[in-house]
């Protein structure tokens, strides 16, 4: 649920554990999802059971294989996914703060310019 800067234009964001409390995922509320980016690319961290916390999935998108940043906006909670240009499955992370979504987003597009 925050976005956290870590150096310079690094960032990382979590999603909600009362999102993830609310919609019944217990795993999202113990190991919230995590997506970072930095100069090299975007990072995603999802835990797949609570009970099994070293099975989880990690992912990571060059910043050169972005194609779309897509920011889907709800009435609490957003979500974001980014598509590569080589047409895998994009990384996706819900139940994000309003606040941190679009903050995350505009850092992420600024760096995208650079």
């Amino acid at each position: 649920m925050s976005i956290t800067p870590t150096t310079g234009t690094d960032s990382e964001i979590r999603s909600s554990r009362i999102w993830a409390l609310l919609t019944l995922r217990i795993t999202h509320f113990i190991f919230p999802m995590r997506m970072s980016v930095d100069r090299h690319g975007i990072s995603m961290h999802e835990v797949s059971f609570w009970l099994t916390p070293w099975s989880r999935k990690d992912e990571h998108l060059p910043m050169s294989h972005v194609a779309e940043i897509e920011l889907d906006r709800g009435l609490i909670w957003d979500d974001i996914r980014i598509e590569s240009s080589g047409g895998i499955d994009p990384l996706r992370i819900s139940g994000l703060s309003k606040f941190h979504s679009g903050a995350f987003v505009a850092n992420l597009r600024g760096m995208m310019g650079k």
